[in-house]
């Protein structure tokens, strides 16, 4: 299946309806991210132990902070934040599947972290928050699923208090992506067909008006918990076999070459807000 033409706003509509779809199937089954639509042969299981961690330790300690997860889908890493935060901190996440948002809702009274951990279902280009409400914003294999990356982007900093601290960790394009992977669904939902260069995500942070943003590679990580596989080479394992559906000989080569330029990887990426802006500074 492939998506509409890119550039165009409909196509932005469109990849907003099959991740969500993708996505809910994926939580109403209790299952894990990082792999396109539920049922399919070609689900990659990326256990990404390694750079949860490291995200998790840029923002320690947790206590009376508030932080934001965009993308949280079944909430797991919400309801861990919320034990360490205390009841004087907050733990809120964010998805646009309802079905995600549903899951940790239940999961957090289960717990009885409800008073603690907050659920809503919200698209990110368009956080209900007000301005410098959090102390940090997180997001993990999230923002390269969004049409509008520096518009989710905007958004996080919107809401992060001055000082405060974006991380993130996403799937990065080491070559320029061909159409095939780009428009193929199966690949855009397993947060390959979306995403963009190491260098792009450094700009865009940037231009959000973060400074200190800084990446760390995690593509040479161990992709699945016992087996000797990297997270680099299973995300290219994937782009190859969604290739062996292509009918046109030239596309089909397009893609190949890309993973022989150097397909995707993985990386990690931290920002601060600073305490004076750049207008304040100007004057």
């Amino acid at each position: 299946m492939l998506l509409l033409e890119v550039n165009s706003m409909s196509h932005d509509d469109e990849i907003k309806r099959v991740v969500r779809e993708s996505y809910g199937k994926i939580w109403k089954a209790e299952g894990t991210c990082c792999g396109p639509s539920p049922g399919s042969s070609r689900v990659i299981r990326l256990s990404e132990h390694a750079v949860h961690e490291a995200l998790l330790n840029e923002i320690m300690p947790l206590s009376g902070k508030r932080i934001l997860d965009v993308g949280c889908g079944n909430g797991n890493t919400v309801l861990r934040i919320a034990k360490e935060v205390g009841p004087r901190g907050k733990a809120v996440g964010i998805d646009f599947s309802p079905e995600g948002i549903a899951e940790a809702k239940k999961k957090a009274i289960e717990l009885g972290l409800d008073k603690v951990a907050e659920f809503r279902v919200v698209d990110a280009e368009k956080l209900p928050f007000e301005d410098n409400y959090f102390d940090a914003v997180i997001s993990e294999c999230v923002v390269c699923l969004t049409p509008n990356k520096q518009k989710v982007l905007n958004e996080k900093a919107r809401v992060l208090k001055l000082g405060g601290k974006i991380v993130m960790h996403d799937v990065i394009s080491e070559a320029e992506m061909p159409k095939a992977v780009q428009t193929n669904s199966e690949l855009y939902c397993g947060c390959i067909g979306g995403a963009v260069s190491k260098n792009d995500y450094v700009r865009m942070l940037k231009r959000a008006g973060l400074t200190e943003v800084k990446t760390v590679d995690y593509s040479g990580e161990q992709a699945i918990s016992g087996y000797p596989v990297s997270l680099k080479k299973a995300l290219d394992s994937q782009i190859l076999l969604a290739a062996t559906s292509i009918e046109d000989e030239k596309d089909f080569q397009e893609v190949v070459n890309f993973v022989r330029k150097g397909g995707v990887g993985y990386a990690l990426f931290t920002a601060k807000k600073p305490l004076i802006s750049e207008s304040q500074l100007k004057k």
